[in-house]
C-alpha cells in the first residue's frame, strides 16, 4: 500500500515492488475490501501513508540498532545512544 501511496498509481507501485501492475491492482482491491470506501478519501490516504512511513522508519531504526549491537558484541538499548548524542554535542560545542 505504501508503494502505491508514494508512487501515485499501480504502474509506479508495480515498478517499485518488481511485480506486474495487475498484481498491484488485485492487492488494492483486497485492501479496499478491508478499508471500505475510505481509501479514495485524501485524508484517509494521508493518515495511512503517515502510519506506514512511521512503521518503516521504526523498522529501519531497529535494524540499525541491531547491526550496531552485533558490531559491538552486545545488545544495544535506547540508553546506549545517549553517549553518541553527548559526544556529538561536545564536538559541535554544545
Amino acid at each position: 500500500m505504501l508503494a502505491w501511496l508514494e508512487g501515485g498509481g499501480a504502474p509506479e507501485a508495480a515498478k517499485a515492488l518488481s511485480v506486474h501492475p495487475q498484481t498491484v491492482r488485485y492487492r488494492l482491491r483486497q485492501l479496499e475490501a478491508l478499508f471500505g470506501a475510505g481509501l479514495p478519501d485524501p485524508r484517509t490516504r494521508f493518515e495511512l501513508e503517515m502510519a506506514l512511513r512511521s512503521r518503516r522508519l521504526m523498522s529501519q531504526t531497529r535494524l540499525q540498532h541491531s547491526r550496531l549491537g552485533r558490531r559491538m558484541g552486545r545488545a544495544v538499548t535506547v540508553d546506549a545512544t545517549l553517549p553518541v548524542v553527548e559526544r556529538m554535542a561536545r564536538v559541535n560545542g554544545l
